[in-house]
């Protein structure tokens, strides 16, 4: 790969146009690009991508989740994935960012994420962007249907 210019690279809510460029994060992230057109047509779904000369190379998606105990919605961040070639050039932690900046600008009440701890790199990028985990012990029960 050649070298990259960071200032190239642009970060912005996909639209179903973004379409075509997604073949190598679907690839990747083993996603059929049907699904992935059906999610982003979804009215609370959302997905952000980083784009380096006309290719998506980084991905977030998640959901906009509604609450009875404030009127705002928060944003789920459901995944954040930066194709092999691209990582650790803080690609990942720029497309974060630009989600937190991008859910506080769009009157959401927070956005949150789950990961593990022992995901050391993950947990810096989301200290960096101003997240703080509350919680000593997190555990996620998972209940499968099928």
């Amino acid at each position: 790969m050649r070298k990259m210019n960071l200032l190239e690279i642009e970060y912005r809510p996909i639209n179903i146009e973004d379409m075509p460029k997604m073949s190598k994060v679907c690839e990747e992230l083993e996603i059929l690009p049907h699904q992935l057109k059906a999610f982003l047509e979804a009215p609370h779904n959302k997905g952000f991508i980083a784009i380096y000369h006309q290719e998506v190379i980084g991905f977030i998606y998640g959901y906009s989740l509604d609450s009875l105990s404030n009127t705002k919605p928060q944003f789920f961040i459901y995944s954040v994935d930066v194709l092999v070639g691209f990582q650790n050039f803080g690609i990942g932690s720029r497309l974060f960012q630009y989600v937190v900046d991008y859910t506080k600008e769009n009157g959401f009440s927070e956005c949150f994420v789950i990961t593990s701890k022992a995901n050391h790199p993950a947990c810096k990028t989301y200290e960096k962007a101003g997240g703080k985990s509350d919680y000593e012990d997190e555990i996620v029960y998972v209940v499968k249907h099928g």
